[in-house]
């Protein structure tokens, strides 16, 4: 998964732990409040972010993380389906920073593989249901 934050200031050192961490539990804030919105539950999910990376020049940071669901890797499609439900604002607000992509998939086959092959999504069958017989057709096929 990945955000794209529009403007992160130049003051902030993208690549320090603490603005990692940082981001990590405003991202875990975020997610929070999706599930409330969205599936009327809570289930304690982690975000654990992979890279940080920004163009030369560019205000536009980029953030690549996963989220865990306890011990399991939720798949991208159940992750960006759950955090778009967010305005755009609603992101904002929990990141302090206005995001320019709220929720994008990176595809990892190993990542996309565990996610079926485990029971991590059980918690968010909403999102699950119309997604795993297109992916198993899609695997058959």
């Amino acid at each position: 998964m990945s955000v794209l934050l529009r403007f992160v200031g130049p003051a902030d050192n993208i690549y320090s732990c603490s603005f990692v961490q940082m981001l990590e539990q405003r991202l875990e804030n975020a997610f929070e409040e999706a599930q409330d919105k969205v599936l009327e539950t809570y289930n304690r999910l982690t975000v654990e972010i992979q890279s940080v990376s920004q163009e030369s020049g560019s205000p536009s940071v980029t953030l690549v993380y996963v989220v865990k669901n306890q011990d399991a890797f939720l798949n991208g499609t159940i992750s960006s389906g759950l955090l778009n439900q967010l305005t755009a604002e609603l992101v904002g607000y929990f990141l302090f920073y206005p995001p320019l992509v709220i929720a994008e998939r990176k595809y990892s086959f190993i990542f996309f593989l565990n996610a079926v092959l485990t029971l991590s999504c059980m918690n968010y069958e909403p999102l699950c249901q119309d997604f795993f017989p297109h992916f198993f057709f899609f695997l058959i096929f």
